[in-house]
């Protein structure tokens, strides 16, 4: 059976992961779902220090406390961003890197440089703290009501820095031995640049459609085909 390890993204928490998690748990898979340092319960700890890669080695040490050698790491959005870090700190703990609608980076980049749009929407979402951005709407994500209901009721601001430090060298590198998948919601236009990208670099791409963004975590029976897909 597999590990997988559950990656959240922005504002989010292990929590996003709350409906998908017992579908891969029920198929016999062992599933973690860390919080990120500064978000959800852990937001005591948000600090203008508390970047990517604050949040990619607390991943890498969470594999080998785990004593998992041979993870199926799973990012969502800015989980994305995470995870590429992961396999470049911890390559011989990662055997498969699934992106879900998500940042792909290469060395040097950050999540402003590959949406340079976002930086404007974190301009404009002051959080509780100055070096805070606080929750977008997930109704602008492709959430329904309830799934937006859902969210909102326990997004958290989180650091600026997690989307303005660049990605650290390693992950090309670490990325090319590998089986990378890079699934994406084709009906919107979020992340299809990125997936072109992805495509080029000779990830598997996977184009789903009637699916959002946010969908992938409220409605998770279409993900969770694809990640057991993999197994």
């Amino acid at each position: 059976m597999a590990t997988f390890v559950l990656v959240h993204g922005s504002w989010g928490g292990g929590w996003v992961w709350d409906r998908l998690r017992p579908l891969l748990e029920s198929a016999g898979h062992t599933v973690l779902t860390p919080t990120l340092t500064g978000l959800a319960e852990r937001h005591e700890l948000s600090s203008p220090d508390v970047g990517l890669g604050v949040h990619a080695r607390e991943v890498a040490q969470l594999l080998e406390s785990e004593g998992v050698e041979d993870a199926i790491l799973v990012g969502h959005s800015y989980g994305g961003m995470v995870i590429t870090g992961v396999a470049a700190l911890a390559p011989d703990r990662v055997g498969q890197v699934v992106y879900a609608d998500a940042f792909a980076p290469v060395t040097g980049e950050s999540a402003f440089t590959m949406l340079p749009w976002l930086e404007k929407a974190f301009a404009e979402s002051p959080g509780p703290a100055e070096w805070e951005v606080a929750a977008l709407d997930p109704g602008l994500l492709g959430a329904d009501d309830a799934g937006a209901a859902w969210l909102a009721s326990r997004m958290t601001p989180m650091p600026r820095l997690t989307h303005e430090e660049p990605l650290g060298p390693g992950s090309e590198e670490a990325l090319a031995g590998k089986a990378v998948t890079y699934i994406y919601c084709a009906d919107q236009a979020l992340f299809t640049d990125i997936a072109a990208s992805a495509e080029k670099r000779g990830f598997r791409v996977v184009a789903l459609r009637d699916v959002t963004h946010v969908g992938l975590l409220t409605s998770p029976h279409v993900l969770e085909r694809e990640l057991l897909n993999l197994v």
